[in-house]
């Protein structure tokens, strides 16, 4: 097993995300994983799951903890963000990972330095893994999709929250940013008055705050565990992307969320959604995304699909996408 450091990125209590999911299932499996916070912590270390400690006085880790850990493990950095190329030479790793997840336009400067120094690339999405087989073809790349969280598969049946709508919900769970296909939800708001539609999310960017519409809910963000009592709430989950570089190359992890909880899902035709089907609809235009979305409201009976959902999220949750993590380091490391 081995000394795995996710380097600088974010706060572990941002969200909770792909790095946080890859590192907790790589300590499950027995790895030590130190997680580097973004913000100042007040202790020198914090464990918060199974060999997954936060640390942000870098210096003081890199002269005492790693100093020591390094003469019987091997040292590998795990990343995702690309413009800390020159920063992860300071943890003098045995290996690096660039986990490509994300295409977003600034970060594509920052991406050719990274590939170059990394000894393995892995791709959420199809998409980023053909781009850069293709363009890094002497590179060793693997895909490893986003996956389901564990606790939205919980037989248990949560009251409504109180900030919910009364009515049918029609929902959407993830960034409120300017890749959301804002137009689209004006339409549905209009055509179907009678639904409510709510996000529940960090805003991102400049966005519409939909105040001239009543049946629009931006509840805004709350903390992952408390998802699932949402989730089981809603009659459709949605993902109404627009089309656009990032949503092109993006693998969803609320889809994977939501199927878990076994609704309903519906979603611009992404790529990766399309993938999902047909366990995720998906919808070409506003008005085919409109028209699908009365069809699936229209269900007055028990769905008989709903454990077919729920047994694709199984089989796609983080603890498979963990072991894929696993294998990849176990394998980088035997062939050094």
């Amino acid at each position: 097993m081995a000394i795995i450091i996710y380097p600088k990125t974010l706060d572990w209590t941002y969200m909770k995300q792909r790095p946080q999911q890859l590192m907790i299932e790589l300590g499950k499996l027995g790895h030590t994983v130190f997680f580097e916070n973004l913000t100042p912590l007040d202790h020198e270390y914090i464990e918060v799951a199974k060999n997954v400690f936060l640390f942000s006085d870098c210096q003081r880790f890199i002269n005492t903890k790693l100093k020591e850990l390094r003469r019987t493990q091997k040292v590998v950095v795990w990343t995702t963000w690309s413009k800390l190329r020159t920063r992860i030479q300071i943890f003098q790793p045995d290996k690096v990972v660039y986990d490509c997840c994300d295409e977003f336009p600034q970060w594509a400067q920052y991406e050719h330095s990274m590939i170059q120094v990394a000894d393995h690339v892995v791709c959420t999405a199809r998409t980023i893994m053909e781009r850069i087989s293709l363009a890094y073809p002497e590179k060793s790349v693997s895909l490893i999709p986003n996956g389901a969280d564990e606790a939205f598969f919980t037989p248990d049946k949560f009251e409504k929250p109180l900030d919910l709508p009364s009515g049918p919900i029609v929902g959407y769970i993830g960034a409120w940013a300017y890749w959301v296909d804002h137009e689209l939800i004006t339409k549905l708001s209009l055509r179907f008055p009678n639904v409510n539609f709510v996000s529940i999310g960090v805003p991102y960017g400049d966005v519409p705050n939909y105040d001239d519409r009543n049946n629009v809910h931006i509840l805004g963000q709350r903390s992952h565990d408390e998802l699932i009592k949402y989730l089981q709430h809603f009659d459709v989950a949605i993902i109404p992307f627009k089309y656009h570089p990032i949503t092109l190359a993006t693998n969803p992890v609320k889809a994977y969320e939501y199927l878990a909880t076994g609704v309903r899902v519906l979603s611009t035709a992404i790529p990766e959604c399309i993938h999902m089907e047909p366990y995720v609809t998906t919808a070409t235009t506003h008005a085919d995304f409109g028209n699908k979305l009365a069809y699936l409201l229209s269900f007055n009976t028990p769905d008989s699909f709903k454990e077919s959902r729920i047994k694709f999220a199984r089989q796609n949750t983080w603890k498979i996408r963990g072991m894929q993590a696993h294998n990849i380091i176990e394998n980088l490391l035997s062939n050094s």
